[in-house]
């Protein structure tokens, strides 16, 4: 099953963070379509929940050194 999630991810502060943000989440098996913006804090992607969880989408944000709002 898909699901899209929109999470706040709060430590960006430029395109390069966005595009780390994205390269991270492409390591991360069953994420795809991930879009970030530092000026709105956010992340969204679509999430395929049979190979991968919200909480491994996080730890994966969270190693890039950003920090994933509850």
């Amino acid at each position: 099953m898909t699901e899209h999630l929109t999470l706040t991810v709060t430590g960006m502060t430029c395109g390069g963070c966005e595009n780390a943000v994205k390269r991270v989440l492409g390591t991360v098996e069953g994420v795809a379509n991930v879009t970030a913006s530092h000026g709105a804090n956010r992340v969204t992607l679509d999430l395929d929940t049979s190979k991968a969880t919200r909480e491994a989408v996080a730890k994966a944000i969270e190693r890039a050194g950003y920090r994933v709002a509850a």
